[in-house]
This record gives C-alpha cells, sequence and structure tokens, in this order.
C-alpha cells in the first residue's frame, strides 16, 4: 500500500473498530467476544499468508515474533477487555490506550537510550492534547474506575512494548504473519479467562454479523499498523493514536447517531498538527553513523607497490 495512504487507512479502520466493538458488546460477553475474535481472524491472516505464499520466520526470529505478536494482540486485548470487565469505563479505557505515544517514546528512552528532538517532543505534547479533548465528554459522563485500570495500563504496556520490539527486531517480518502469529498465541491465554466466568450470546443472528464484521475490520486494523510500525518505525507510528480517538468519535456518530461536540475538532486538530509535528521529527532526525572502513593491513615481508606514502622510505 502507498507509504502516505497506510497511515490514514490505519487510522480510519482502528477508529471504526471501537463503536464496532461497543455494539458487538451489546450482545456477547466480553471474553468470549475475544476469545471468537481471536480465533476467527488466526483463521482469515492464516488463509492469507497461505494464499500470497508469504516465508514464515524462523529460529530466534520466529521466537521474537511471537513475544512481539502476544504482547500487541494478547496483553493489549486481554488486559482492556479484563480492565472493562471489571470497573473501567469505556472513556478512561480508550484514554488509557490512547497513550500509546507517550508510553513508546518512554520506552524507547528507557530500554533504547532514544532522545526525542524537539519536533518529537511537540508531536507528544499535541498529541497528549487531542487525545484529552476526544476522550474528556466521555470522561465526565462516565468517570468509573475501578481496579480493573491497572490490567488496562498493562495493556497499554503489551501494544507499546510489542511495538518497540517489532520495529528494532522484526522490520523484515511480514505484518500479516506478524499479526497471524499474535491472534494465534493469544488463544490459549483468551480460553482460560472465557472459562473464568459465564458466557452468553443474546440476539445470535445480529451478533454473529457484527462480530465477522469486528473481526474483519480489527484484524485488517492491526495488520496495517503493523505494517506502519514495519515502514515508520514504533515511536512515528505510535502518534497515529492521536487521532484514533476523535475519528473515533466520528465514526460512533455515524454508526450509534453519538452526539459530537466541540471538543472533537479540537482533538482532530491537535492530533493532525501531532502527525505533521512526527513527520518532522522524523525527516530532522539525525542518522545513524556510518562505521568507518578498517584500514588494510599490509604485509610488510612481500614487495608492496610505490605510493606518496611509501616512497621515502624506498629512496
Amino acid at each position: 500500500m502507498n507509504q502516505r495512504l497506510l497511515p490514514a487507512v490505519t487510522v480510519l479502520l482502528y477508529a471504526v473498530s471501537y463503536p464496532l466493538g461497543a455494539l458487538t458488546l451489546g450482545s456477547i460477553t466480553p471474553f468470549l467476544l475475544i476469545l471468537l475474535r481471536f480465533v476467527l481472524s488466526a483463521v482469515l491472516m492464516w488463509a492469507v499468508v497461505a494464499v500470497r505464499r508469504i516465508p514464515l520466520p524462523r529460529g530466534r526470529v520466529l521466537a521474537w515474533t511471537v513475544a512481539g505478536g502476544v504482547l500487541v494482540q494478547g496483553v493489549q486485548f486481554l488486559g482492556l477487555y479484563w480492565g472493562m470487565a471489571h470497573g473501567v469505563s469505556a472513556g478512561i479505557a480508550s484514554l488509557v490506550i490512547a497513550m500509546n505515544p507517550v508510553a513508546t517514546a518512554v520506552l524507547a528512552r528507557l530500554l533504547l537510550g532514544r532522545r526525542e528532538n524537539r519536533w518529537g517532543l511537540l508531536a507528544l505534547a499535541c498529541g497528549a492534547m487531542g487525545v484529552v479533548a476526544a476522550c474528556l465528554p466521555r470522561l465526565l459522563s462516565d468517570p468509573g474506575v475501578g481496579p480493573g485500570l491497572i490490567t488496562v495500563l498493562i495493556a497499554l504496556g503489551g501494544l507499546s512494548a510489542g511495538s518497540l520490539l517489532q520495529g528494532r527486531k522484526l522490520r523484515g517480518v511480514d505484518p500479516f504473519v506478524f499479526t497471524a502469529i499474535g491472534v494465534t498465541g493469544s488463544i490459549p491465554p483468551a480460553g482460560v479467562l472465557a472459562l473464568t466466568a459465564p458466557q452468553r450470546v443474546s440476539d445470535p443472528v445480529p451478533a454473529v454479523g457484527l462480530l465477522v464484521v469486528l473481526v474483519f475490520i480489527s484484524a485488517l486494523a492491526m495488520v496495517c499498523y503493523a505494517g506502519c510500525v514495519r515502514r515508520m518505525g514504533a515511536r512515528g507510528a505510535s502518534v497515529l493514536f492521536a487521532l484514533i480517538p476523535a475519528v473515533a468519535v466520528v465514526a460512533a456518530w455515524c454508526l450509534q447517531g453519538t452526539p459530537i461536540d466541540g471538543t472533537t475538532a479540537v482533538a482532530l486538530v491537535c492530533g493532525t498538527l501531532a502527525c505533521l509535528a512526527q513527520t518532522r521529527a522524523a525527516r530532522t532526525a539525525p542518522a545513524a553513523p556510518v562505521p568507518a572502513a578498517p584500514e588494510p593491513v599490509l604485509d610488510r615481508t612481500l614487495p608492496q607497490p610505490i605510493t606518496p606514502e611509501n616512497h621515502r622510505f624506498r629512496r
């Protein structure tokens, strides 16, 4: 996909998946939903991998792919759904996850020693303002916070750490393979969590329809985001979350009739400025130093060609 089009498609798909998930949760309990989502996403992703004949990673790269994929898929979504099932409101959960740019920058500084330039700091500030502006109305109307907030923070850490791992060590792994391995490795813990509480499905026909659409949209969104991390790095791709909450509000208005207020416009402007600042930050980032080629070692026991450097020794 075109490098300029991919981030826009990623934001749109990710944003649409939020109201779709809320609609689907009205018919299916959270842990059953995430289990079915992982299973169906795995089937879809492996089918794409088989049709496209994408080579699979091996050895150490495969181990890193499993770790990164489970962090991005399993830790993020299981932690998010656990928190919402234990008292965390959807508004606070979305606010925490949308702080991905800040969490990624902090982890990159702690683990990789990476510093932000002034444009990167401006992108983080605009992104945080955009996220708060988009989520503030929901926070004020539904400020419930429960002990599950800890698991939502863990979900944020899984998304950020997994993306950093992918951007650092897995740039050569295809996004479809990365997503397929991630959702497959997340199925067992999702199944265990589904067994911890009674599950129900109300209105099976619309529930199945919503589930199929949600699986397709969310799986494609995660593949696109993995593609953004592959091309832009984890830090650059994370800034897309500055726009996702505001676009999700617009998507919720289209799908559910949720009213839009002035803070959404502010959030869209701040998110756009964050993305523009991040683009400038990537352009002004210092290039990695190229190691100098080692000097050739001459064997003084053999005849050497006469050069300006050794000519004086031959006179």
